[in-house]
C-alpha cells in the first residue's frame, strides 16, 4: 500500500513515530527545565532573597521555555491527527505585561508585580505546572 507522497504506510508510520519519540523527549527536556524555573519563581515569590535581574531571568526563561512546551504539545497532538488548543495564553500576557513593567521601572522591587500578573492569571501557574507534571509522568 501506498500513500500520496509514494512513500510505503509502513514507512510514513515509522518516521511518524520517530518523530513523536524526538517531540516527547524534548517535551520531557523542557518540562524538567521549566519545573526549575517555576521552583525559583515561586521561592523568590515566598521570600527567598534574590537578585532582581536573576529573577527576571527566571521569568524570561519560564515564558521562553512554556512557549517551547506549548509548540511541542501542539505538534504532538496535530501527529497524532487530534485538536488541540493552549489555553494559557492568559499566563503568557500577564508574564509579558510584568516584564514590561519591570523593564520600564528598572530598580524596583519585582515581587510586587510578579505576583500580581501570576495572580490574576487564568489558569493559575500552579494549574499549568500541575498538567504539565501529568503529562511529563505520562512521557515516561
Amino acid at each position: 500500500m501506498y500513500c500520496s507522497a509514494g512513500h510505503r504506510r509502513e514507512e510514513v508510520i515509522s518516521m511518524r513515530d520517530g518523530t513523536d519519540e524526538i517531540v516527547k523527549t524534548e517535551l520531557y527536556g523542557e518540562i524538567e527545565t521549566l519545573e526549575k524555573q517555576y521552583h525559583a519563581i515561586k521561592d523568590y515569590l515566598s521570600g527567598t532573597k534574590a537578585e532582581g535581574l536573576e529573577i527576571i531571568g527566571n521569568l524570561q526563561g519560564f515564558r521562553t521555555t512554556l512557549n517551547k512546551i506549548s509548540m511541542h504539545i501542539l505538534t504532538l497532538y496535530t501527529l497524532e491527527g487530534q485538536k488541540t488548543k493552549i489555553t494559557w495564553d492568559s499566563l503568557f500576557t500577564n508574564i509579558d505585561r510584568a516584564l514590561e513593567r519591570l523593564q520600564a521601572s528598572a530598580g524596583s522591587n519585582p515581587r510586587p508585580t510578579i505576583q500580581l500578573a501570576l495572580d490574576m492569571s487564568e489558569p493559575k501557574i500552579e494549574e499549568v505546572m500541575s498538567y504539565l507534571l501529568t503529562l511529563k509522568k505520562s512521557l515516561q
